[in-house]
């Protein structure tokens, strides 16, 4: 886990968690756990800097992968860890892609 600067700008903090979710739904969609669980992490240390909401979101964002790992070993992305990620996504202020099915 690199570490995390306490005195990073908050912006900066809320750009690598948005981007980190983009990287965790790769992972979780090519099946790569232990890199997933690792970034996790790192995002959890990163938002103790920041609001409760995005720490919030952050935490139920993390079960979702975790548990879709658990209970489907193709690791598919599911309606749930999208919601789950569209939220935490929202809380920090970025305005999640539309979905246009």
């Amino acid at each position: 886990m690199k570490s995390i600067p306490v005195n990073e700008l908050p912006i900066r903090s809320k750009k690598e968690i948005a981007e980190g979710v983009g990287k965790i739904i790769h992972f979780l969609h090519t099946g790569q756990r232990s890199a997933a669980d690792l970034l996790l992490e790192e995002l959890k240390v990163r938002s103790l800097y920041l609001e409760e909401p995005i720490q919030h979101a952050l935490l139920i964002f993390a079960e979702e992968v975790q548990f879709q790992y658990a209970y489907d070993p193709w690791h598919k992305v599911t309606q749930e860890v999208e919601a789950a990620a569209d939220k935490l996504i929202e809380n920090l202020g970025f305005c999640p892609p539309k979905n246009e099915r």
